[in-house]
C-alpha cells in the first residue's frame, strides 16, 4: 500500500508540474503579446506625431520666410510705375508684392503691393514738388526707415542719430500715384534734396 500511495504521490506531482509548465508557458506567450502589440502602437503613435511636427514645420518655414526685393536704379522704368512731375536725378526704387506671404495660394487675395523709392531732385524741382504738394494737406514732421538698399549718404546720416530712422517732413503723394497704387506718403528728408516715396496699392 505505501508503495502504491508513493506512486500515486509521485503520478500527481508530474501532473501538477506539467500544469504548471503550461500556465508557465501561456503567461509568457501573452507578456510577449502584449510588448508586441504596444510596440506596434508606439510605432504608430511615433509616426503621426513626426509627421504632425513636419506639417507644422513646413508651415512655420512657408509663413517665415522672407519677401524677395529687388531694387532697380532705372528712371525710364519708373516713368511706368508713377507719376513724374519733374525727373529726378537719381532714383531707387523697389515693388515689393506683399502676397508672396499667403501661405494658402489656393485662396483667392487682392493684389496687395508696396513701393518704395529714393528719389533726388534738383534743389529748384525739389521747392516746386513740396509747392504741389502742400496744396493737398499740411506737411507734418516724419520719420522713415533707412532700408539697408538706400544710398550710402543716406544710411550714414541715418546712423548719426543711431536710431536708424531718416528725420524729414512729411507731405502727400498724390502728384506720383497711379493705379495699382491708391494710396501713400512722400518725405522729403531733412537738409537734403532727397524725397522718400512709398505707396501702396491698397
Amino acid at each position: 500500500m505505501k508503495v502504491r500511495q508513493s506512486g500515486n504521490v509521485k503520478l500527481q506531482s508530474a501532473t501538477e508540474i506539467s500544469t504548471m509548465t503550461e500556465m508557465k508557458t501561456s503567461r509568457i506567450k501573452l507578456i510577449s503579446a502584449f510588448f508586441i502589440i504596444a510596440g506596434l502602437l508606439g510605432a504608430c503613435a511615433e509616426n503621426q506625431t513626426g509627421t504632425g511636427n513636419s506639417a507644422v514645420s513646413n508651415a512655420n518655414q512657408t509663413a517665415g520666410s522672407s519677401v524677395e526685393i529687388i531694387v532697380q536704379d532705372n528712371i525710364e522704368d519708373l516713368d511706368k510705375i508713377i507719376k513724374l512731375p519733374f525727373i529726378p536725378l537719381e532714383a531707387t526704387y523697389t515693388e515689393i508684392n506683399l502676397n508672396s506671404k499667403n501661405t494658402t495660394p489656393q485662396l483667392p487675395v487682392p493684389n496687395e503691393k508696396r513701393f518704395v523709392a529714393v528719389l533726388k531732385f534738383s534743389s529748384e524741382d525739389a521747392a516746386g514738388i513740396v509747392a504741389n504738394a502742400e496744396k493737398y494737406r499740411l506737411p507734418a514732421p516724419s520719420d522713415t526707415d533707412a532700408e539697408t538698399w538706400f544710398p550710402p549718404e543716406l544710411i550714414a546720416k541715418s546712423q548719426e542719430t543711431g536710431d536708424e530712422y531718416l528725420k524729414g517732413v512729411e507731405y502727400a503723394a498724390n502728384d506720383f500715384i497711379q493705379p495699382p497704387y491708391l494710396n501713400g506718403k512722400l518725405t522729403r528728408l531733412n537738409n537734403t534734396d532727397y524725397f522718400v516715396l512709398e505707396l501702396f496699392s491698397f
